[in-house]
């Protein structure tokens, strides 16, 4: 979910973009969990705010 979401339960077209990006990370590294190893907490808001996403997916290249 986005900071938005996580913080205020705020949703738009922007949350649903980043659900969608998530959806796709999914995808395109067949099955794996986003963020491995990271508990949903208050400290996971501040890593997401600060700029930590996720690793580009093994099976993607440069292109997609």
């Amino acid at each position: 979910m986005p900071v938005e979401a996580l913080e205020d339960l705020k949703f738009s077209h922007e949350s649903d973009v980043w659900a969608f990006g998530i959806t796709l990370w999914e995808v395109f590294s067949l099955g794996e969990v986003p963020y491995p190893g990271v508990t949903w907490a208050q400290e996971f808001i501040l890593l997401l705010k600060n700029g930590f996403r996720l690793p580009c997916p093994s099976n993607c290249n440069a292109e997609m």
